[in-house]
């Protein structure tokens, strides 16, 4: 019995008459060595960021072609932020901004909002139901830019509005707390420091009382750098409440003697 050995035969493309190949019915040209020429177009999607120093970043985008988009995004210190404009039009238009698709227009749009509680926060008090979520989407953004202005924009409302906060939108707080909470805790540098920096706006403005209820759920979290993040706020948060108690304490002994006259 003789035993027959089987290999694979793969077919060769069918080569026309003009030296090119045919594969699913077109003809593509070959070369010499009867290899197709393929024409590729590679796309660059890559992104890159410069700092050029006073707080201004250039970020450079790839498109399609060769063509690079350069847009400059300007991280200004609270201390630093200036008035806008024409208020009644930047107010009419924030929400749309802050909603917007164009990265850039939402970065100012950011910007803007951080000017406006600083300089008009009794106009922007009524639209904090409309604006915190807006910046909590913004925190989520991929783009770094956009999330560490957003993540400046958290600080600055917590300076401005304090309490007020707390009051005027709480559930929508919690959503907050938690973007920063993970901001800080991640590996890129200058983002987890602008959180760390919000969440100390956030320690040091918001009354202990109301702030503490709030950082608890995380201290007994599953993720270990959250639940460090949150341990450090409530260090930062139990002083203050204890040195509320502490000066307001005399003020009660006083008005029980006054009543016992």
């Amino acid at each position: 019995m003789s035993e027959v050995g089987c290999m694979d035969i793969k077919t060769l493309p069918e080569t026309g008459s003009n030296g090119s190949s045919t594969i699913g019915g077109f003809d593509k040209p070959c070369n010499g060595n009867g290899v197709a020429n393929v024409e590729e177009h590679p796309v660059t999607t890559t992104s890159s960021m410069v700092s050029a120093g006073n707080g201004v970043v250039s970020v450079e985008s790839g498109l399609e072609n060769g063509n690079v988009e350069v847009a400059e995004v300007e991280y200004v210190e609270s201390e630093n932020l200036s008035d806008v404009e024409d208020v009644d039009t930047c107010i009419k238009e924030l929400v749309a901004g802050l909603d917007s698709k164009d990265w850039v227009l939402l970065c100012e749009s950011l910007n803007n909002a951080r000017r406006l509680s600083k300089f008009h926060e009794e106009k922007v008090l009524d639209m904090l139901d409309d604006v915190i979520p807006l910046i909590v989407k913004s925190l989520k953004n991929p783009r770094s830019a956009v999330c560490k202005t957003a993540i400046m924009a958290s600080g600055d409302v917590f300076i401005t509005y304090k309490d007020h906060i707390i009051d005027s939108v709480d559930p929508l707080v919690l959503s907050l707390l938690v973007q920063l909470l993970l901001k800080s805790s991640q590996d890129k540098r200058f983002l987890c420091e602008a959180a760390e920096k919000a969440l100390v706006a956030l320690t040091t403005s918001v009354s202990p009382t109301l702030l503490l209820p709030k950082l608890q759920p995380h201290l007994l979290g599953k993720n270990p750098r959250i639940r460090a993040k949150a341990s450090m706020c409530f260090c930062r948060s139990v002083p203050r409440l204890v040195r509320n108690r502490l000066l307001t304490q005399p003020l009660i002994f006083f008005s029980v003697e006054s009543e016992q006259k």
